[in-house]
């Protein structure tokens, strides 16, 4: 990103997916305020939100690991996509609800991933 583009995120509200190496992994979102920024990345004052499926409705909803806001630094290697939530719309309405949201208990740090091997490929072994 150029410098100008930098700068005009200061004091914005965002909302950060971060990538995902793998699709098991859980989806990371950082909401907060953006601090400061330089070539590396951006450094917000936020939460770590992670998206879950309520066992209830089957709706995906995003859900804080924590009650306090963080200092995050993010390098925009790991940034899938960077939304500014411009106030009074009804982003800024939905991060509103989001950001009321319960603790989530149990967060998914890491994915686990077992691989199937077929039959054969098992007999051989």
């Amino acid at each position: 990103m150029n410098e100008k583009c930098n700068e005009s995120l200061i004091d914005k509200r965002v909302r950060i997916a971060l990538r995902r190496n793998f699709k098991e992994m859980p989806v990371d979102i950082m909401r907060g305020t953006v601090t400061t920024t330089n070539a590396a990345g951006v450094t917000i004052s936020g939460r770590h939100f992670q998206e879950v499926m309520d066992s209830v409705s089957g709706e995906y909803d995003q859900r804080p690991l924590s009650k306090m806001n963080k200092l995050f630094f993010v390098p925009f290697s790991s940034i899938k996509y960077l939304e500014v939530i411009m106030p009074g719309t009804k982003a800024a309405e939905l991060a509103d609800k989001i950001e009321k949201n319960p603790i989530l208990e149990t967060p998914m740090k890491e994915f686990t991933y077992s691989p199937k091997l077929n039959k054969t490929r098992n007999a051989e072994v």
